[in-house]
Order: C-alpha cells, then structure tokens, then sequence
C-alpha cells in the first residue's frame, strides 16, 4: 500500500483537516448555542436534522452536476456554501436565520459528501486507495482533537472579553463564528483544484442509473441502519454527558477531543488490518467490537466508564468508514461511483433526519434519563442490525463468490 498522494489530493487533505476543525467547533456548541437563542430539545432536534434532511434533497442533483463539471468544481461549491450557511448560523437570534443557515449547510455537504470519494477514487490506484481514505479520515479526525480540545475553552475566553459566562449566547456565538472561519480556510486550498479529464455525461441520462443495483443496495442497506441508530443519540452526546455528570465546556471538549484523536490513530492503523484480514472483513471487525462499548456509554453510571466507552466506541465506529467507502468505490464501476455516493448519503441522511427529529420529541416528553435510556436502546439495536447486513449481505456473498 502506497503513502504517495498526488497534488490534489494534498490540497484535498489540506482542506478536509481545516473542515474537520470547523466541524468539531459545531458539532460541539451547537446544541448550546440553539439553547441559548431559546430553542428547546424540539427545535435542536429539527436544526440537527435540517442539514440531513437538505441534503436528501440536494444529493442526487449534486451527484448529476458532479458528473458534468467534474468533482473538483462541486468540492469548491459545497465548501463556500457551508461557510455561507455557518455564517448565517452564527448570525441568528432565532429560528429563522438558524434554520436558514441549516438548510444552506445542508446544501453544501451534498456537494461534498458526493463527489469526495470519487475524487479520490479518481486520484488514487489500487496501492493507495486505502491508505488515501484512511489518511483523510484520520486528518478529518485529528482536527477534531483539536478542535474539541481548543474549542471547549473559547467560550470561556469570549466570556473574559466580552463579559458575561460561558453559558451566555455572545460566547457561544464566538465558537460558532470560529467554525465558519474554518471553513473558510478550509475553502482555500480547494479553490486551487483543476478539473481531470472530460465532463461526463450521466449514464443513458439518468444521474442514478446503474448497472449493479443490487450490489447497490448492499452497500448501502447497512448505512441506512447505522444512519438511524446515529441519529438517535451522536448529535446529542454533548447534551446528554453535561445534562448526566454536569461537566464544563473545557472538560466537554477535551473528552471529545481524545475521542476525535483516538479515532484519528484507529483510523491510521486501518490499512495494516485490511492486509491482514481484507476490507470487508476488517470492518465487520471493527464495528461488532464497538458494540459492547455502545451499550457501555449509554448505560454506565460513571463519568470515567463513559469516557472511555466514548473514545473506543467512536474509534472502532467511525474508523471502519474509509475502509468501507474505498472497498464500496473498488466494488463498483467508475460510472457508479457519484450515483453510490449520492445514494448513500441520501439513505443515511434520511435515517440521521428522522431519528434526530424522533429524538427531539422523545427528549421533549420523557424525563432525562428515561428519554436517552429508549434512544441509545434504538441506536444499538440498529448497529447491530448493521453489522449482520454487513455479514450477510457483503462478506457471506463475497466468500461464495470467492469459493465458486
């Protein structure tokens, strides 16, 4: 396996680590943030889920452009639209620009989420592909680590400035400024990408017409599942952590931060386990030994069972992500590969959607704990579903392939 990327792949991975800042900034405040502007558990369900459920939308016209002026030109154009839609964010005093700001975010992810792998499919050869995946989820990951570690505290740095605590909306709005100027910077180095090759038009004219639909449909299958166990709990572990052991931010965010760099490392250590076991298998190894740290976090009654549940399940989880979207681009014909994108996104987006705003409601009408004792019992149930349609439907049939 090969560590030697090209010129734009370098200028991708350069703008996925300042993405996975901005990311870890949001992800972090922004649940405090929609608190602070007056909108309870209800409204940060939809705000959550108003990113995914846009780019539902937007995704298959994305992967349609995608084809037609080539991946680099939909990179640029989702990225200055999430610093479009982040700065809205920022600027809200209510619902309106912050489901404004949602909505543009969402927008801007389709274009990135659809054409990222096939710009590095398209840039990268068997020897690379892995490790290519596995780098830009580390770095993505990594900027998360000091994000989250450098993140937690600005509140409390723009509250010694501005006046006023951590909790108070003015230094919450900072953090959320802070994102969008990472975004920014994360613009940068893509506006230096060229299109490669010709502008392809869609297959027989239809952006999602393929020719293995049922390889399709394994491959995605098991990402809708993970997408509604997901969405049911991640964007509100922030809640749930302060709400059940009444951390700080700075404590918050630097218990997010060594997850984000425990997944970073995981995430590096991937190329060497798909030598020894292959991709699929690998990642059904990967994401069965989460499980047990899923239950863990949910139900532990200790801060420190739940950190270190935090940072294993999240390495073992998220670190099998490249292995699978390189193994889904190897498995597919290049004409696919913008279609499967969008398809998948799609697929896990509506599932993160609905179960973000189911979440809401539940978190709404439940007690604290009762409420979150029902969503993790959700998440887990739809992870190990996953698992199984991993093993049934891609490393059962591949072996019989194999053995045919």
């Amino acid at each position: 396996m090969s560590w030697r990327f090209t010129r734009p792949v370098w200028l991708f991975l350069a703008g996925s680590f300042s993405f996975g800042l901005a990311q870890a900034f949001n992800a972090l405040f922004l649940n405090f943030y929609l608190r602070a502007l007056g909108l309870g558990a209800e409204w940060q369900g939809f705000v959550n889920a108003l990113p995914a459920l846009t780019l539902v939308v937007a995704g298959i016209p994305a992967a349609s452009l995608a084809r037609r002026i080539s991946n680099a030109r939909t990179l640029q154009i989702g990225a200055a639209l999430g610093v479009v839609g982040t700065a809205l964010l920022a600027c809200a005093n209510g619902a309106g620009l912050a489901v404004a700001g949602g909505l543009v975010q969402g927008v801007g992810a389709a274009f990135l989420v659809v054409s990222s792998a096939p710009f590095m499919a398209n840039h990268s050869d068997e020897a690379s592909r892995v490790t290519m995946f596995s780098a830009q989820s580390a770095l993505m990951t990594g900027a998360g680590f000091l994000g989250n570690l450098l993140g937690g505290r600005v509140p409390t740095w723009a509250a010694s400035v501005l006046g006023g605590g951590a909790h108070d909306l003015r230094a919450l709005r900072v953090a959320i400024i802070a994102s969008a100027v990472m975004q920014l910077l994360g613009l940068l180095p893509l506006l230096r990408l060229r299109p490669s090759g010709r502008p392809r038009k869609a297959l027989q004219g239809r952006t999602l017409a393929v020719r293995d639909r049922a390889q399709m449909f394994r491959l995605v299958f098991p990402n809708v599942l993970v997408g509604l166990g997901a969405g049911a709990t991640i964007p509100f572990l922030n809640v749930f952590i302060e709400g059940k052991f009444q951390v700080s931010y700075a404590s918050l965010g630097t218990l997010f931060a060594w997850t984000s760099l425990a997944t970073a490392v995981t995430a590096l250590v991937q190329p060497w386990l798909v030598r020894r076991l292959g991709q699929i298998r690998a990642v059904l190894v990967v994401q069965a030994s989460s499980l047990p740290f899923l239950a863990l976090l949910g139900f532990a009654p200790e801060l420190w069972m739940v950190s270190v549940a935090l940072f294993t399940r999240g390495a073992l989880m998220n670190a099998a992500g490249p292995v699978y979207s390189a193994y889904a681009m190897d498995t597919l014909h290049e004409g696919d590969r913008n279609a499967y994108s969008a398809v998948n996104t799609i697929a896990w987006d509506l599932g993160w959607a609905l179960s973000s705003l189911a979440s809401g409601v539940v978190r709404a009408h439940l007690p604290f704990g009762s409420a979150f004792t029902v969503l993790f019992t959700v998440t887990l149930l739809m992870y190990a579903g996953s698992v199984l349609a991993i093993y049934v439907g891609l490393y059962r049939r591949a072996r019989a392939v194999r053995s045919a």
